[in-house]
């Protein structure tokens, strides 16, 4: 997915942070760049926590005299000739067996949490060594810059990861190292979703720096730092104030008691855990960790999908909160242990889903940003993974967040959203709530704006949510049933049967006609009698018949999407139009009891004169029972409607829902399937058109499709093209363009409209509206 940018930071921080990039630009490459950057935040870090924690008092007689020299802040007073030699031959090697020095001067064994850190300090600084073209950069100057930073920023936020942003961000660098970041408010947030506390096993699978790890713990801290009137050290005076006057407010009222030694030693030793991919990353994970108290070997490297084990893993977490890769490529060919079923499923993002569901223990609570077409994504294993979410787990919430949160200097990631679920039990209702404005401004420079909406989803969530309870509905806010989500058409169903019993009817029948020659000539043989012929014929028709039903249970379900799209499960009637429903239906005798699929049959099956009984079992606030009850209207004569009152009523209702009438698109576009290969026309000056979700068809004057052996759609204008794996983000357009010999990769599909019967700009609009 894509990154954020460091614009959530303060401006100072972000000033200085670019400054450092820039200065250490003749230094190596970004990764090398990154790397002196933190060990010199290290050497600043280290002295702060040394200053400041009563842990490390003790500690503080190992710098005295000429070891005073060995702290970050004698290295200002040091030239910028000598500044080098002293990194390089005095301080990294201190660090690097500071954990024997440290014996020294202390009393009895080390506490921990010291011991933990030490190991910590000894592993970054073991094999630290800054090149000569780090002076070219001035490496005073830089050492000046490293000691601005608010020593707040420094112990207080995810200062590594913005340090690792500033540096990586211009040459896409954060992606080479598989950094994806989330912003310090969309972590808050769902720590506030998730809602820690000390009895916890709190764990992320994709950590990156740590940052959804290192937010539980400060939110539990905050809550037992209320209980004493001590307020703004999370989400700290940095944050949104929204968002931070929300979270003040609910740790005013909901404090925690200080634990007793064994529980608080327990949370820090095994309450807050991670995986990360990538060592370099893991390693600034580790200091995060350190940076906070907590226990730094608490974040492994690996691939966390490899390395789970269902015997020790399994149901071992209470809360699992990530922002897992999407599309990452696998590091082996298949996951056996995290989903037997579909162990080589491509996209990540199922995997990973799967991977904390099976994390979390019964009651357990998982929050995880994916991306929003893992809402519809067809394969199997979605729409497997979607069931699971619904029948093993209650999904309480699916949280649709601006596709302005992830953004990098090329422009906007892809729209994501936030799944809540808890494991063991089965959905019910799964509440749907729309962020349009999440506190900052749109585009690449983020600023902070008033309104932010993740205040009020809190508050609807404790509430309403939380609480088992139905907020208020509105048009970025409703529950839907689950069962509305697991239904299937039933006209789909219908249409199932038929042409399956259609196409295996007739394999059998000519399967019967063989069977039938070859029992003849056994007869005539006699080998067997007539008697035996009936008994294998009837055998025949009965285990064909058994294949017919399986087959179709089969299609059946393949055929349920289980889609989280739920905007697209509420019907558009408006209040006064349910209420009008409601009272036109009033009154009929009505058998409660049927399910939709009984309904429909009723419906297609029964006399005219009772529809109406069955028409109001229907729910009109329910796009697909509406959507049946409106193709069965307007598919009746008119002298059935005059005979009935009440459907002419539910008639003239749904008349004012519609201005024309309903026609399937299929019958008014025109396929293309014109394609050529550029490459087999090589003085052709092509013009190579492209789509994009936010500008529609566009001239992409960077291809040359001559030089490859692909194959192209010949594209006309007001022809529509669109790709099939994105048309779920809106990437379709028609195109205006009027070029010569203009073309689209046949990766593409591309059709044009009956532009007699239906305007090609006008489906156009529709594609592109929310209606």
């Amino acid at each position: 997915m894509a990154r954020s940018t460091v614009h959530y930071a303060d401006n100072d921080t972000n000033r200085i942070l670019k400054k450092l990039h820039n200065k250490l630009r003749p230094a190596g490459t970004p990764v090398q760049r990154v790397e002196y950057i933190i060990e010199l935040l290290l050497l600043r870090i280290f002295e702060v926590k040394l200053k400041q924690e009563e842990e490390f008092k003790q500690l503080r007689n190992l710098f005295v005299g000429d070891d005073e020299k060995k702290l970050f802040s004698f290295l200002l007073s040091v030239s910028n000739e000598q500044l080098l030699s002293q990194l390089n031959q005095n301080i990294f090697p201190f660090y690097s067996k500071i954990i024997s020095l440290t014996r020294k001067v202390y009393k009895g064994n080390f506490p921990p949490k010291v011991q933990d850190q030490l190991v910590l300090i000894e592993e970054v600084f073991s094999n630290s060594n800054f090149t000569n073209n780090v002076t070219s950069g001035n490496l005073a100057e830089i050492i000046s810059l490293v000691q601005e930073i608010d020593e707040s920023r420094l112990l207080k936020t995810d200062l590594l990861g913005d340090a690792i942003e500033s540096s990586l961000s211009e040459s896409g660098g954060t992606k080479d190292i598989g950094l994806y970041r989330t912003p310090d408010h969309i972590r808050q947030f769902m720590v506030g979703l998730v809602n820690p506390g000390f009895n916890d096993i709190i764990f992320d699978p994709a950590c990156g720096t740590g940052g959804f790890l290192f937010d539980t713990f400060e939110f539990v801290m905050q809550r037992v730092k209320a209980s004493y009137n001590e307020f703004d050290k999370w989400p700290g005076t940095k944050s949104h104030p929204e968002l931070h006057a929300w979270f003040n407010n609910y740790f005013i009222k909901n404090p925690l008691p200080f634990p007793s030694e064994d529980i608080a030693h327990k949370f820090y030793r095994s309450g807050i855990s991670g995986f990360e991919y990538l060592g370099m990353v893991r390693k600034m994970a580790a200091i995060n960790f350190y940076i906070r108290g907590l226990n730094p070997h608490n974040i492994q490297q690996g691939d966390s999908l490899a390395k789970f084990n269902p015997v020790e893993d399994g149901e071992s977490k209470s809360i699992v909160i990530a922002n897992p890769p999407f599309g990452a490529e696998r590091d082996q060919e298949a996951y056996p242990e995290v989903w037997a079923e579909y162990s080589r499923e491509s996209e990540t993002t199922i995997l990973f889903v799967k991977l904390m569901f099976e994390h979390l223990k019964k009651g357990g609570t998982c929050a995880t940003i994916v991306s929003e077409g893992f809402h519809s994504w067809d394969q199997f294993s979605a729409k497997a993974l979607r069931k699971m979410l619904l029948d093993e787990a209650d999904l309480k919430a699916i949280i649709s967040l601006p596709q302005g949160v992830f953004v990098s200097k090329n422009g906007q990631g892809p729209k994501t959203s936030i799944l809540l679920f808890e494991k063991g039990k089965t959905t019910e209702n799964v509440w749907f709530f729309k962020v349009t404005n999440d506190g900052y401004t749109m585009g690449t420079n983020r600023k902070q704006t008033t309104g932010c909406q993740l205040v009020e989803c809190l508050d609807l969530y404790y509430n309403y949510i939380k609480q088992d309870k139905q907020p208020p509905a509105s048009k970025h806010s409703f529950l839907i049933p689950a069962k509305w989500i697991k239904a299937l058409d039933p006209r789909i169903k219908v249409k199932i049967k038929k042409e399956t019993r259609e196409e295996l009817a007739l394999k059998g029948k000519e399967q019967k006609t063989k069977l039938e020659e070859d029992l003849k000539k056994k007869l005539e043989a006699g080998k067997i009698d007539k008697q035996e012929i009936s008994r294998q014929l009837l055998q025949f028709d009965e285990i064909l018949e058994s294949k017919i039903e399986n087959e179709i249970a089969s299609r059946i379900e393949k055929a349920h999407t289980y889609s989280f799209n739920l905007s697209n499960y509420r019907s558009n009637l408006t209040e006064d139009e349910l209420k009008t429903w409601k009272d036109i239906v009033d009154g009929i005798d009505r058998n409660t009891n049927l399910s939709l699929d009984e309904i429909y049959f009723h419906l297609t099956h029964d006399r005219k004169d009772e529809a109406i009984k069955y028409l109001s079992l229907l729910n009109p606030k329910n796009y697909l029972e509406l959507d049946i009850a409106r193709e069965f209207i307007f598919n009746l004569g008119d002298d059935s409607l005059l005979e009935n009152y009440h459907l002419n009523q539910i008639k003239e209702l749904l008349k004012r829902d519609r201005k024309y009438p309903f026609v399937k698109l299929k019958d008014y576009i025109i396929l293309n399937d014109n394609k050529i290969k550029p490459a087999n026309f090589s003085d052709v000056n092509w013009k190579v058109l492209g789509v994009s979700n936010e500008v529609g068809i566009f001239l992409n004057e960077n291809l040359n499709p001559e030089e490859t052996a692909q194959s192209y759609f010949l594209v006309k204008k007001n022809q529509f093209c669109y790709n099939p794996y994105r048309i779920n983000v809106g990437s379709i357009g028609l195109n205006e363009f009027d070029y010569d010999n203009q073309i689209i990769s046949g990766a593409y599909l591309v059709f044009g409209t009956k532009e007699d019967e239906r305007n090609p700009k006008y489906l156009n609009f529709l594609f592109k509206s929310n209606v």
